[in-house]
């Protein structure tokens, strides 16, 4: 098959080009998955230059060679030999997240997938795959409230939008933080927001003028900005640490103090590592999470025409230029295609 393998760490991940590969053999708890869409984003340029938190070499476990890509959708291709009932069945058209999804099969356990539901296409699937963590961080970590005042940085991108969109529906006031100015125009036109603003000179006098100097009640922070988040949050206000995509790899050094004075909260949260230790949340979560989707309360933004794994290159660069707007996916195979098969 073709997939996206890395052989090495690379540091230019835009070089990568499909390569012959032997068919991923499934674990006994593993389905087989015909990919027809898959949707890179920051954290697959981080595992390709081997500066994941998965490269750490004594607690890691993402070491070339390895088939790079996590967020997925496509088509069981066949069900797990482990004699146990299967939820799918061959040729249900699924999403989710599984290493080596950069390929046209992967294999991947049950927990790790749902079915698509009939109102949403593969293409918008794939895309909001891996943003039920947005909607987890408003609803179940943040607990964000009607009236409450949300920044979030980020914003054009496929956590930072789904964020804005989640608690806008939650009732709250929302200011989006755009990295560029063309960014910051299209998302003024295209997001339901209150306030759009650009990170550059005194964006941060900004936020407090909006906030009659109180500051805002909760920070979504998905670039790595905790010590501009609390000069920007207000008293017993919350930080809720999302990633560090701005960071390319390097954590900044937080002036705890700061915490202490202003009684700040901050909150890492793992998504997938929660989900593993808390199943019964993790389906509540996608429950709220799909119902939204399902309703319209929540839509993908999805960026530029990506066709092919030859384009996934191409796709890595647009997202480590910051060029992407929403969220990036790939057409590996026709959906309807590949569901006759």
């Amino acid at each position: 098959m073709k997939a996206i393998l890395v052989p090495e760490f690379v540091s230019d991940p835009s070089t990568l080009q499909p390569s012959d590969v032997s068919p991923p053999t499934p674990k006994p708890d593993q389905y087989l998955v015909r990919v027809t869409h898959c949707s890179p984003q920051h954290a697959d340029i981080l595992h390709a230059q081997g500066k994941h938190q998965n490269n750490n070499a004594k607690k890691g476990w993402c070491f070339p060679p390895f088939v790079l890509g996590y967020d997925f959708a496509g088509v069981v291709e066949s069900l797990p030999s482990d004699g146990k009932r299967s939820v799918f069945k061959k040729g249900d058209q699924v999403f989710g997240a599984g290493i080596g999804a950069f390929a046209e099969y992967v294999c991947v356990p049950e927990r790790q997938m749902r079915r698509i539901p009939k109102e949403l296409s593969s293409e918008t699937a794939c895309a909001m795959s891996g943003q039920a963590v947005s909607y987890a961080s408003v609803v179940n970590v943040a607990k964000v409230e009607k009236g409450e005042t949300v920044l979030v940085s980020g914003a054009s991108g496929g956590l930072g939008s789904v964020c804005c969109m989640v608690a806008k529906a939650k009732g709250a006031r929302v200011i989006a933080l755009a990295g560029d100015s063309e960014k910051a125009e299209a998302m003024r036109k295209d997001m339901a927001v209150d306030l759009v603003l650009l990170m550059e000179g005194d964006w941060i006098q900004k936020v407090m003028d909006f906030t009659n100097g109180e500051g805002v009640d909760v920070v979504l922070d998905n670039t790595g900005m905790v010590n501009d988040a609390i000069r920007c949050v207000a008293y017993f206000g919350r930080i809720v640490v999302l990633g560090f995509a701005a960071r390319k790899g390097v954590m900044e050094d937080v002036k705890m103090n700061k915490l202490l004075l202003k009684s700040v909260t901050v909150m890492g949260y793992r998504f997938g590592e929660s989900g593993r230790r808390y199943p019964k949340t993790l389906e509540e979560i996608w429950d709220g999470y799909l119902n939204m989707l399902k309703t319209g309360e929540m839509k993908a933004m999805i960026y530029g025409n990506y066709d092919g794994l030859e384009d996934v290159g191409r796709a890595l660069k647009d997202l480590y230029d910051r060029k992407a707007y929403g969220k990036i996916v790939v057409k590996v195979a026709d959906a309807q295609e590949v569901a006759k098969l």
